[in-house]
């Protein structure tokens, strides 16, 4: 057998050259990673079909490359979200089977029944091409949210179908302005140079700033975006529980839309906060806590749900010489308990499927805390979903927003715009020339791209009835100015 396996040939995240090309199959929203890559796995079959035919039968695998004997390379692999296949033709021999061998895979790649991308690049920029009726695409419609918290700044990009294509995580590190602006130059380092924004949505805490910054078309709240996301993902999800870094939330959805919500702001136990000052203490990177908790032999039961207790408790076990991860995934617990204590949630009656979602959902420890808190209610085993993106479910709904509210039309004001926004903070000395009858100075945030004025923010409605005119912001600020309004008013 002429076929050489190799544990890996590098290939970047996309292709580099005209010599390379891949094809990417995003993943259908299925319950478990496995299940998904066995999925795309199973319509890809036939590829190996054609690569057999020139060069010898072999076992195929979920992740895998190798090189052919006509100096094909081609690598097969999966990440969270997503089925690859890279092809590199650079030191390929015999170009007549080659063409046959891309032919006969573009065929089959067109003819799935699923969204899938080919994907072309230069030495500066690549292209992506969605499967279409008659061949490929020749751009990408892509609509873009962006969630703007107190702990991060999450950006998402879907495409005409609903498919996410990228998503970004950036620390808000109290700067709210510089890292939305970050966030969005990130993920457009990820998308292709054919793609076509045509619509943008903003949710979360910043989300004044985020509007202004990228001149949003659409906003909803923190609530309705993670609801939307989870919908999207699981479409009969009953219950959903979300954990970010300061808060905590729980959305019950009745016939397809959300119908009740708590949230927890006020104890920080129930939060992703408690397990980074935990962390802290035991000195362990809190992205490991998950697994480290899943090997402990008996979870320590904490006797109190308060943070300082907790870390009381935490220095006492360790002076006694309890293991690290029977603390951790006694933390683990005391964190589930106190999230169903702080949002009134009845662990006997509540309906599955249960989402589990926010920057907390990725650690497996607390997913299975979770889980054996309400088997213990219920005497039954229940089964949490985490699904695709349930660190960034904000921006993925905001996304979903755009997309399904889209007119044809978009303010957004493009990367290149958003990237030379600068900002200035200045004090309203217009008290008496607007007449607004305050008596103190008013802090506002003025945005401009180079030294055009685009936007104020938190300024007064007399301050916009006299400063937002469509003579003096003739561009983006007097469309603008009635979006703001909006916001102060919870439209």
């Amino acid at each position: 057998m002429d076929l050489i396996i190799e544990d890996t040939i590098e290939f970047s995240a996309y292709p580099m050259n005209d010599k390379q090309i891949f094809y990417r199959i995003p993943f259908k929203f299925l319950n478990s990673h496995g299940e998904r890559v066995q999925d795309a796995q199973e319509d890809i079959r036939p590829i190996f079909d054609v690569i057999s035919e020139q060069n010898g039968k072999f076992e195929d695998d979920n992740d895998m490359s190798f090189t052919l004997k006509n100096g094909m390379k081609i690598a097969i692999a999966s990440n969270r979200t997503d089925l690859w296949i890279k092809i590199s033709v650079e030191n390929s021999k015999d170009e007549r089977i080659v063409k046959e061998m891309l032919d006969g895979i573009d065929r089959i790649m067109r003819s799935l029944e699923r969204t899938v991308y080919k994907y072309v690049g230069t030495e500066n920029e690549f292209y992506a091409y969605p499967s279409a009726i008659n061949g490929w695409g020749a751009e990408v419609p892509g609509y873009i949210g962006l969630d703007a918290g107190s702990i991060s700044i999450n950006t998402a990009v879907v495409d005409e179908f609903g498919t996410v294509l990228e998503t970004d995580y950036t620390y808000t590190e109290g700067d709210v302005i510089n890292n939305v602006k970050r966030s969005l130059s990130n993920i457009s380092k990820k998308l292709p140079k054919n793609i076509r924004i045509l619509g943008s949505g903003v949710t979360g805490s910043g989300h004044e700033i985020s509007r202004a910054i990228m001149n949003a078309d659409v906003y909803e709240t923190e609530l309705d975006a993670h609801a939307e996301a989870a919908l999207h993902l699981v479409p009969s999800v009953k219950v959903i529980f979300d954990i970010g870094g300061q808060d905590s939330k729980v959305m019950y959805i009745r016939d397809g839309m959300l119908d009740e919500a708590g949230m927890n702001k006020k104890c920080g136990a129930g939060t992703g906060s408690f397990l980074n000052a935990q962390a802290s203490r035991l000195g362990i990177p809190i992205e490991t806590f998950g697994e480290v908790s899943l090997r402990a032999k008996k979870p320590y039961r904490f006797s109190s749900m308060c943070t300082v207790f907790v870390g009381r408790d935490l220095i006492a076990e360790q002076a006694k010489g309890n293991t690290k991860d029977n603390i951790i995934a006694g933390l683990h617990r005391s964190l589930a308990m106190n999230f169903f204590s702080t949002l009134g949630i009845n662990k006997k009656k509540i309906q599955t499927p249960i989402v589990f979602q926010g920057g907390v959902a990725s650690n497996s420890g607390v997913k299975k805390a979770i889980e054996e808190c309400l088997e213990e209610a219920r005497g039954e085993k229940v089964e949490v979903i985490v699904p695709m993106f349930s660190d960034v479910m904000g921006a993925v709904g905001m996304a979903l927003f755009a997309w399904s509210e889209a007119n044809g039309e978009t303010k957004f004001r493009g990367f290149d715009s958003i990237a030379r926004i600068r900002s200035e903070f200045v004090e309203c000395g217009g008290a008496i020339g607007v007449k607004c009858g305050s008596e103190r100075l008013c802090d506002l945030v003025k945005l401009y791209i180079d030294d055009r004025p685009v936007d104020t923010l938190y300024a007064c409605d007399d301050y916009y009835n006299r400063h937002h005119r469509r003579d003096e912001y003739p561009t983006d600020a007097g469309a603008f100015s009635e979006n703001q309004k909006n916001i102060k008013m919870g439209a």
